[in-house]
């Protein structure tokens, strides 16, 4: 079992990756979808502003529904809030404890 992503419903969801991508993004939640192909993301952007990306894959019908939006602190609090909440009703108590911590860290840098 890979500790860095797990399967709830027709989701995969990725840890947290606090090494920064080359834009300089921090991804804290990436969900992908295999059907449709899908990819929601949450994180900080270079300037430690919290965005929300979302990204059509499957082919180019909904390609211009592609967005990447600076969100707030609150909206990035809640939606970890939320996944918590998901990985809490899977039993997945490592990944409710791991983003607890997230949560803490992220009222210290933003």
């Amino acid at each position: 079992m890979n500790k860095d992503y797990i399967f709830i419903d027709r989701w995969n969801i990725t840890k947290a990756d606090f090494i920064p991508s080359n834009n300089g993004d921090t991804v804290l939640i990436s969900a992908k979808s295999f059907g449709p192909l899908e990819v929601y993301e949450w994180g900080l952007d270079k300037n430690q502003v919290p965005y929300k990306l979302y990204n059509w894959l499957e082919d180019d019908f909904f390609e211009n529904d592609n967005y990447r939006v600076s969100i707030t602190k609150d909206e990035l609090m809640s939606r970890i809030q939320y996944f918590i909440s998901i990985f809490e009703s899977n039993g997945r108590m490592d990944w409710v404890d791991y983003y607890k911590e997230i949560l803490e860290k992220l009222n210290c840098i933003i």
